[in-house]
């Protein structure tokens, strides 16, 4: 019994100890704390400044993103033929000598390389 409360203690102790370490810098009082209270808001300046500005902000930030479709610019559709001259990025700036297929090279799930 006496083991049984000496652990349940040991454990008690060892939580609550680091919990009222870290704690007891936010009980302190300090005369000057910085806080120096201004003018309260109004409804008005309330409402802007947490309803309309972040809507605002979503409103641009939504337009940025839709504008790039609306220019009515050419787009490739499935179904028709490829207009453009074909493209490979991070290509060689000079392919290498000896760099094309043979033709002998079968691979593939037979491992014939």
């Amino acid at each position: 019994m006496k083991r049984t409360f000496a652990r349940i203690s040991a454990v008690l102790i060892g939580i609550a100890v680091p919990v009222l370490m870290t704690a007891a810098p936010a009980m302190a009082k300090v005369g000057d704390d910085g806080e120096a209270p201004g003018k309260p808001l109004g409804a008005g300046m309330t409402i802007l400044l947490f309803v309309v500005i972040p809507i605002g902000a979503f409103l641009i930030i939504a337009a940025l993103a839709v504008l790039p479709s609306t220019l009515g610019r050419p787009r490739y559709r499935p179904g028709k033929p490829w207009e453009h001259a074909p493209g490979w990025f991070g290509a060689p700036d000079s392919p290498q000598p000896g760099s094309t297929a043979s033709g002998t090279a079968k691979g593939g799930a037979s491992a014939e390389w």
